[in-house]
């Protein structure tokens, strides 16, 4: 069976990972529970009130977009901002469309080697003078570039973009907000649950997380529909290949991964608990890249962040802020100390 899946790509030196062209899976609902509400007063939702908020879009894929401005390379040319870009905490690199490249004319540099899923290939790049998101400048970003049509939009935000900042993202709101360090967090009513990062090149990952009860690392990739998880995951969940779906995962140069794809339960990343998850299990090229592929790993996507309320990542203090759906229930009293969200 042939499914067109993400598509990840990764920058060398600089590690990161852009998930492209994802699929919808249907076959299970990513559910969401907790153990225990209590946090510590100083881990609070952040609050972005004061912050720059921005209307999320939603491409033929059901991924997040939002709003950037890029000026013509020649001033004299009309500017045609703002332009569709997906953001994606898992992608070290902004990436650029090659359409959107050409149609700013800018400047080319040198080529850079870009991990896929299927492996490294060397791939062009534009010199981007300036970018701008809500009221944030970026100057001078070296961006990879693809086609639109394995983009599903113009562009690609990444950590370059994106560090040093905090961003929200409102599933109830459909509004994405940005806001600058130093701005004061949020009311902690009950339902927020804060998990610290580790730092590795850049890239953030969760390795304070369980699935089944055994450590697993986790990276949050909001540019990804799905969830992707390593033969080492895999193994240690001794799932069968025979219950398992064959499924092919199609990179952004348009070759094919074989993988392997079924539902798994119990993810925790600290106090927040996913009790169903579907994943695609395949030894990916950015694992490696990583290394972590002998590790029990997984790239978080999209259709479980979107069981919560809200998600907002603080890439300067490494922590992420799951707020709980309302009618979540707090039974840490009871002896399951933990609820379900159907």
């Amino acid at each position: 069976m042939k499914r067109y899946f993400s598509s990840l790509v990764m920058s060398l030196p600089l590690l990161g990972i852009a998930v492209l062209a994802p699929i919808s899976l249907s076959q299970a609902q990513s559910t969401p529970a907790f153990e225990d509400s209590s946090i510590d007063s100083v881990n609070k939702l952040p609050d972005f009130n004061d912050g720059d908020e921005i209307e999320i879009g939603e491409d033929r894929n059901d991924r997040m977009t939002i709003n950037v401005n890029i000026p013509h390379n020649d001033n004299s040319q009309r500017d045609k901002s703002p332009y569709k870009f997906i953001i994606d905490t898992a992608a070290q690199r902004t990436i650029l469309s090659n359409e959107l490249a050409d149609n700013l004319e800018f400047d080319l540099e040198k080529e850079l080697k870009i991990t896929t899923l299927s492996g490294t290939k060397p791939i062009r790049t534009v010199y981007v003078p300036e970018l701008t998101l809500g009221q944030q400048d970026n100057i001078g970003l070296i961006a990879p570039t693809f086609r639109r049509s394995a983009l599903g939009a113009d562009g690609i935000l990444g950590l370059d973009s994106l560090q040093g900042q905090r961003i929200l993202f409102d599933f109830k709101a459909e509004k994405i907000s940005i806001a600058k360090q130093g701005e004061k967090l949020g009311r902690n009513n009950g339902r927020e649950i804060v998990v610290r990062a580790r730092r590795r090149d850049g890239q953030l990952i969760f390795t304070n997380a369980t699935m089944d009860g055994f450590k697993v690392n986790v990276i949050i990739d909001t540019g990804s529909d799905s969830s992707i998880g390593n033969l080492a995951l895999k193994r240690k969940l001794r799932l069968r290949d025979k219950n398992l779906l064959n499924i092919d995962l199609l990179d952004v140069r348009g070759q094919k991964v074989p993988a392997l794809y079924g539902v798994t339960d119990d993810l925790r990343i600290g106090r927040a608990r996913i009790s169903s998850l579907p994943v695609a299990f395949a030894d990916i090229a950015p694992f490696e890249v990583l290394n972590i592929n002998n590790k029990p790993s997984i790239f978080l996507g999209m259709d479980a962040l979107r069981t919560f309320d809200r998600i907002a990542i603080d890439f300067e203090d490494r922590r992420i802020y799951f707020l709980l759906p309302e009618n979540t229930q707090n039974f840490s009293s009871t002896p399951t100390r933990s609820v379900q969200i159907d």
